[in-house]
């Protein structure tokens, strides 16, 4: 017996000694130091063995299951392997499935969740992207969470859950309709789950299903990551459509559209009215301002972001293992967009001042302004002289366009900074398209940020153009600087924002209504919409612009209270400036006529994207939550939790800049970036004004890295940041396509819509993203099922009534022949479970 014991433990002894070999790589001790870590060890042992069961799961043939769909067509579904149960994952975790509430479905069919068969896809499919690719050779991504179970999760009682829904989902629906009469995108995950609220029962609401988490196949390799290189005239116009016979004039500052001719076919436009904007912002306003429901939402924020924190503990190493394994992609090779940065202000002080100092040696015979005193022209040579500088002599202190300590909370000093030496001269002649000499040297140095803008390769932007309003001729004057110094990038499209100036034309005599502001702005885009060889320039240059934004001074308050009784554009002659939210109204109402137009006549739309929430009144965020497509900036947001809540519920994207904010209204660490970001909200990294608040050449490079540094944030993390820039840029589809891959519209189809070999964003990330927003909203519509099948709304707030109860008049519709109201564009979900 104790010769058998003594040669169990020689035998133990021996299996110890080589697992030690194995663990530590040659130490014979099990108390030695280790030549690797222990980290690296695991992780090579965790490829060794993912290598190991693909290869046994490769020798296995998928199994799929047929459907039939309501239409008749089959539909394949990809089905897990017999022995890899679809409810328990590999490590014991549950699968999705049994992480959101159940509710079983009577009417509808299973396999048809988020059927959003609308033109939106079918577009897509006749357009140069190719059509969504099905799953054929999937894997479920899996990853570790918190469940939290039970009927009612939310934290609050059924009453309070039920008024919050109600409220939530009425405003969301508000919103949609807004953007369905201007084709403006909203949330394709938002506009499904509006069309299930609107079923009979919770019992035919469908819950979310695994599907979401199938990854896509390999990438088509035929698709290339980059975008086909264009050769030729970038502003050579192959097609012009005929010119359409219609009469356009302004009626209470927005525009309408007459046939000339029997048989003229013009699209039903929407007749916007001011009072029905109003009465919808101050329903708007009830809700903000209602206390259980703002309590409801600071809750619902704070599990947001709570539960991140658990995500990142449970799933940081995860999801870096899974950008490690991407081959080739990193941080630095993936697309990123500067989505808000102004052209006048793109490049940064020691580019300016060595661009200034070379046209003062080689152009300086060149004249570039007049006299004020004589009328004559003068010569650049001349004018530095007169300001008694030398190109020698300067340097970035005399410079003086870089903000600092002094310009915070004073934008008025920050605008002064665009004039380089203190003196407007030099930013007429440096800085503006129209002046003397037609605008030569802005458009060169705007060359060479492009240049390096496609240098750099990977990086993008939006810079904005100004359009007054002060006369028609500014739309042709900027076409013609762009195509005459052939001002154009493949890594660029241009945004044209409007100054909200109007008081200071009035004074000066320059525009005698707020119409005719707004009529010089926008007519000139009908003209040439109508009839593309009125304008030709124009016709060419605006194939190049992607959306329009709104500027100014947010901190001023408003003169005039947005209220019921407000005159409308074309009465409106006082000298005060109107209101930030009748600025917004007017500007959108006529995007919204104009995109109809133009979708009619088989041309790209606009999005309107203005600055907003950088300061002044909450109230600016509940107009542009209305109205616009995505925002600059919205740090008020951090005081609105139920605005806050429904940007993140839309999706509605933020381009937030937070060194720009430093210096002028609010400290880095206080900036709410890095929470919205962990809540989920749409928010990306962008510059503003390089030239006051950058000092290298890469601008946008220099504010992820300041953020990365700041908050810690993880690759991870800064991928998402460069996706959701891609995301809420203005490129067509066909470039976003090469960019984030064939299937990145899809944002309904989970994992699938991510492709990790271009976005380098782990498949974790954004399942984890899918399934939190989607049960969110899932809750809501419950809540909001159950409030409608009880109908006993007698005790509920002013403020909280039933969907589809409140009437919101968003505008006075006119029909179409087969019943279809003119705000109602294709892409509309289809009904549920067809």
């Amino acid at each position: 017996m104790e010769e058998s014991m003594s040669e169990t433990t020689k035998g133990l002894q021996k299996l110890s000694v080589t697992e030690d070999r194995i663990l530590f790589h040659g130490s014979y001790s099990q108390f030695d130091v280790p030549k690797t870590p222990i980290e690296v060890n695991e992780m090579k042992n965790h490829l060794l063995s993912r290598q190991l069961s693909r290869s046994i799961q490769s020798e296995r043939p998928n199994q799929f299951q047929t459907s039939t769909i309501p239409n008749g067509e089959e539909k394949t579904c990809f089905q897990l392997s017999p022995d890899s149960p679809p409810d328990v994952g590999s490590n014991g975790i549950a699968s999705p499935d049994c992480l959101s509430t159940h509710v079983p479905s009577k009417t509808l069919d299973a396999e048809t969740q988020f059927t959003l068969d609308d033109a939106e896809a079918s577009s897509r499919a006749n357009s140069a992207i190719s059509p969504a690719i099905t799953p054929t050779k999937s894997r479920v991504v899996e990853y570790q969470r918190v469940c939290i179970g039970g009927d009612d999760a939310s934290g609050v009682t059924k009453e309070d859950l039920q008024e919050a829904a109600v409220s939530l989902l009425k405003a969301m629906e508000m919103r949609e309709k807004y953007m369905r009469a201007s084709l403006q995108k909203n949330g394709r995950i938002v506009k499904w789950y509006l069309k299930m609220a609107s079923v009979d029962s919770k019992e035919e609401l469908q819950s979310p299903r695994k599907s979401c988490y199938y990854t896509a196949p390999a990438t088509d390799k035929e698709h290339p990551i980059h975008p086909p290189e264009f050769t030729g005239d970038p502003f050579e116009v192959k097609h012009w459509p005929e010119a359409l016979a219609a009469s356009l004039s302004f009626e209470k500052g927005i525009a309408q559209l007459k046939p000339l001719k029997e048989g003229t076919l013009l699209p039903n436009l929407p007749n916007f009215i001011l009072e029905d904007f109003i009465r919808d912002e101050k329903t708007m306003r009830m809700f903000v301002a209602n206390g259980p429901l703002k309590s409801f939402a600071f809750r619902r924020l704070c599990y947001l972001s709570s539960k991140f924190s658990l995500h990142n503990l449970l799933n940081e190493a995860g999801e870096t293992l899974e950008q490690k394994n991407v081959p080739h992609r990193d941080f630095y090779n993936i697309r990123k967009v500067d989505t808000h940065v102004h052209a006048a202000s793109c490049m940064n002080q020691k580019h300016l001042l060595r661009f200034i100092k070379k046209c003062i040696r080689t152009r300086q015979d060149d004249h570039v302004c007049l006299d004020k005193s004589t009328g004559q022209p003068l010569t650049l040579k001349q004018l530095m002289e007169h300001l008694g500088i030398s190109a020698y002599d300067m340097n970035i202190d005399i410079l003086d366009v870089h903000a600092d300590r002094n310009t915070f909370h004073r934008f008025d000093k920050f605008n002064a900074k665009y004039n380089p030496i203190g003196q407007s001269q030099l930013r007429e002649v440096f800085l503006k398209t129209d002046n003397f000499c037609n605008g030569i040297f802005f458009a060169q140095v705007l060359k060479e940020v492009f240049s390096d803008l496609e240098e750099s390769k990977y990086q993008n932007a939006e810079p904005r153009l100004s359009i007054y309003g002060k006369s028609r001729n500014e739309w042709d004057d900027l076409a013609k600087w762009a195509i005459n110094f052939r001002v154009y990038s493949p890594n660029i499209r241009w945004i044209v924002q409007v100054p909200r100036l109007y008081d200071v034309y009035r004074s000066k005599g320059v525009v005698g209504t707020f119409q005719e502001m707004i009529e010089n702005v926008f007519r000139p885009l009908f003209e040439v919409t109508l009839d593309p060889t009125s304008h030709p320039e124009l016709h060419a240059f605006l194939e190049h612009v992607s959306a329009f934004d709104s500027v100014d001074d947010e901190s001023k308050m408003d003169a005039i209270h947005f209220d019921l009784g407000l005159p409308t554009a074309d009465r409106w002659d006082r000298h005060e400036n109107p209101p930030y939210a009748y600025y917004i109204f007017y500007m959108y109402a006529n995007i919204a006529v104009l995109n109809q137009l133009r979708q009619h006549r088989g041309m790209h739309v606009f999005a309107f994207r203005p600055h907003c929430g950088e300061a002044g009144s909450v109230s600016h965020l509940i107009a542009t939550f209305l109205l616009a497509e995505s925002i600059n900036h919205g740090l008020l947001l951090r005081k609105a939790p139920v605005l806050q809540y429904l940007f993140y519920l839309c999706q509605i994207g933020l381009a937030m800049s937070p060194l720009s904010n430093n210096s002028l209204f609010l400290e880095y660490h206080r900036n709410p970036l890095i929470d919205f970001l962990a809540k989920g909200l749409h928010v990306c990294l962008s510059t503003d004004d390089p030239l006051q608040f950058h000092f290298t050449k890469e601008p946008l490079m220099e504010e992820y890295s300041i953020a990365a540094q700041v908050w810690k944030l993880s690759f991870t993390d800064m991928c998402e940041l460069a996706r959701n820039s891609v995301l809420i840029s203005g490129f067509p589809d066909v470039v976003k396509s090469h960019w984030l891959g064939l299937n990145y519209w899809r944002e309904e189809a989970g994992v699938a819509s991510n492709d990790i070999t271009r976005t380098n964003l782990p498949n974790i990330r954004v399942a984890y993203r899918h399934e939190t927003l989607t049960n969110e909203l899932h809750i809501l519509v419950r809540a909001a099922l159950d409030a409608h099948r009880k109908g006993d709304t007698s005790k509920m707030s002013p403020c909280a009534s039933p969907l589809h109860v409140i009437d919101s008049n968003l505008f006075q519709m006119a029909y179409l022949p087969n019943g279809r109201s003119c705000g109602d564009c294709d892409d509309d979900v289809k009904e549920v479970g067809k």
